[in-house]
C-alpha cells in the first residue's frame, strides 16, 4: 500500500454515500462551496433497510428539490397499510391532510446507485470510494479526514472546516463525538416475496398474529420484501434451521396469497438479516464535525421512519450552515449546535411511535387493543397514521390516541378492572421513559 499523503481542501467532508451522506451533498448542489463525499463500496448494494419511505420522508425530499432521485428504478406506491390478526384484516389510508399522501416501497440499493449518479453530475461534489481511516484533529477540532482511496490505494488526506460522519448503524467514529448507550431490539430476517396476491393493493401489510411482528411490503414491480422479527441480542441462526423455523411458525400466519411465494423464497435460502437498534442522540461539542442519521439516531425500523427523520434533520442542518460562512470556524461550530438543539421537535414522534409501537405489537392486550381502536376507522385511524406517515409531528396528538387505546373502553373499569388497569400500566410504562427521553437535547455538555 502506498503511503503518499495529498492535501485536499473542501468546504464540507461527507463520511458515507448512503440515504443520509447522499442526500445531504445532494442537497448541496448550486451552492458555492466544495463537498467531498466518501464512500466505502459504491457497487450495488442488497439491504433490507431504508426500503420504505414514508409520505412525510416524500415532503421532506420535495423541500430539498430532490423527488427526482425517486424515479426510474421501480419504486413502488404505498398507499397505506393492512393489519392482519390471524383470519381478521382491514386497511388503512394515509390521511389527506397533506399534498402528500402515499409513501413508497424501494430497493435501498437502487437508490444508492440514483444518489451517486446525482452526486457525480454536481460540479460541486467530489465523490470518492475509499475508507476513512481517521479524524483529523488540531487542538480538539476536527480539520479533516485521512482515508484510503480504493482506485490507487494511497493514504491521502482532504481537509475541511466541517466533516459530516453519517456513516450508518456501525459507525467507526460515532464514539469520538458522542456519549450514546445503543441498544439491541432484536433482528429483522428479509427475503424477498415474488407475484403474491397481498390482501390489499399498494399497501404495507403488518402481520400482527404471532408472538412478534411480520412486515411486508411492496420494494418493486412485482417483488415485496417480508421481514419476520426475531427479538433479543442474539443473531438467529441461518439455513436448514431459519427454513424450518418459517415454515413451522410463521408460513400459517401469511395471507393465503403470500404462502406459495413464502415457500419459493425459503428454497432460495437467501436470507438477509439486519439488527433493529435503537439509540439517543446524544453528541457532545467538537468543533469541525457533525453527526447525521444513523450515525447520530436510531428508532426501531418497525414504521420506517428512519429516512424521513433523517432527511428532517438534512433540512434543518442545511438551513443552519446557509446562514455560516464556511470558512468561520465559530459560525460553523454554532451552526452545529444549533442543529443538534433543534432537531428534536421534529423527530421526536417519529422516535416515540417507533419504540412505542415495537412494544405494543409484542404485548397481546396492548395488540389486540390497538388493532380494536384502528379497526373503528375515522380519526381513530386517521389520526395515528398521520403519525406514523411523518406528516404530523404533534407529540400531544401522540400521547392522546395511545392513551384512548388503553381506555378505549372505560366501563372496563368496573366490569374488567383487573384487565383495564393491567393495561393501562403496561401503556404508561411504554410511553413514560420514552417520553422523558426524547424530551432531552440531542447535544449533552
Amino acid at each position: 500500500m502506498a503511503n503518499s499523503m495529498i492535501n485536499n481542501e473542501f468546504d464540507i467532508i461527507v463520511i458515507g454515500a448512503g440515504v443520509a451522506g447522499g442526500i445531504f451533498a445532494c442537497s448541496q448542489k448550486g451552492k458555492n462551496i466544495k463537498v467531498l463525499v466518501i464512500e466505502r463500496d459504491l457497487s450495488e448494494q442488497e439491504r433490507i433497510v431504508g426500503e420504505l419511505l414514508q409520505p412525510g420522508g416524500i415532503e421532506a425530499l420535495k423541500k430539498l428539490e430532490l423527488t427526482h432521485l425517486l424515479d426510474g428504478f421501480g419504486a413502488q406506491k404505498v398507499q397505506g397499510y393492512t393489519l392482519v390478526n390471524h383470519k381478521e384484516h382491514f386497511s388503512i389510508p394515509y390521511p389527506e391532510i397533506q399534498e402528500q399522501t402515499s409513501g413508497l416501497g424501494i430497493r435501498n440499493g437502487k437508490f444508492l446507485l440514483k444518489i451517486q449518479e446525482e452526486l457525480r453530475q454536481q460540479e460541486n461534489v467530489t465523490l470518492i470510494e475509499g475508507s476513512v481511516l481517521n479524524l483529523i484533529e488540531e487542538n480538539n477540532t476536527v480539520v479533516g479526514v485521512e482515508y484510503l482511496d480504493a482506485l490507487t490505494n494511497e493514504n491521502k488526506t482532504a481537509k475541511a472546516p466541517l466533516t459530516i460522519v453519517c456513516d450508518g448503524p456501525l459507525s467507526r467514529f460515532r464514539d469520538k463525538m458522542s456519549n450514546v448507550k445503543k441498544e439491541m431490539n432484536g433482528f429483522f430476517v428479509g427475503m424477498v416475496l415474488k407475484d403474491i396476491e397481498p390482501l390489499q393493493e399498494a399497501s404495507g401489510h403488518i402481520i400482527v398474529s404471532g408472538k412478534a411482528p411480520v412486515l411486508v411490503y411492496p420494494i418493486n414491480e412485482n417483488e415485496w420484501r417480508i421481514l419476520v422479527d426475531f427479538p433479543g441480542t442474539k443473531a438467529p441462526s441461518m439455513g436448514e434451521k431459519m427454513q424450518n423455523f418459517m415454515k413451522e411458525e410463521i408460513l400459517d400466519l401469511l395471507p393465503d396469497g403470500m404462502k406459495d411465494s413464502f415457500l419459493k423464497a425459503l428454497e432460495l435460502n437467501d436470507f438477509k438479516v439486519m439488527p433493529n437498534h435503537n439509540m439517543k442522540a446524544r453528541a457532545w461539542r467538537k468543533e469541525g464535525v457533525a453527526l447525521l442519521g444513523d450515525s447520530l439516531n436510531m428508532r426501531h425500523p418497525l414504521t420506517g421512519g428512519g429516512m424521513t427523520a433523517c432527511f428532517l434533520d438534512i433540512i434543518l442542518l442545511n438551513k443552519e450552515l446557509d446562514k455560516a460562512n464556511m470558512k468561520n470556524h465559530t459560525q460553523v461550530a454554532d451552526a452545529v449546535m444549533r442543529y443538534y438543539k433543534g432537531r428534536g421537535k421534529n423527530v421526536d414522534t417519529i422516535n416515540i411511535l417507533a419504540n412505542a409501537l415495537y412494544k405494543v405489537v409484542k404485548d397481546d392486550d396492548l395488540k389486540i387493543a390497538v388493532f380494536d381502536y384502528l379497526k373503528q376507522g375515522g380519526s381513530k385511524a386517521a389520526g395515528p397514521l398521520s403519525l406514523l406517515a411523518g406528516l404530523n409531528k404533534d407529540k400531544q396528538s401522540l400521547l392522546l390516541h395511545f392513551i384512548k387505546v388503553a381506555i378505549q373502553k372505560p366501563t372496563d373499569f368496573f366490569f374488567k378492572p383487573g384487565k383495564q388497569i393491567r393495561t393501562l400500566n403496561k401503556a404508561v410504562h411504554i410511553m413514560y421513559p420514552l417520553l422523558l427521553d426524547e424530551s432531552k437535547p440531542a447535544i449533552t455538555k
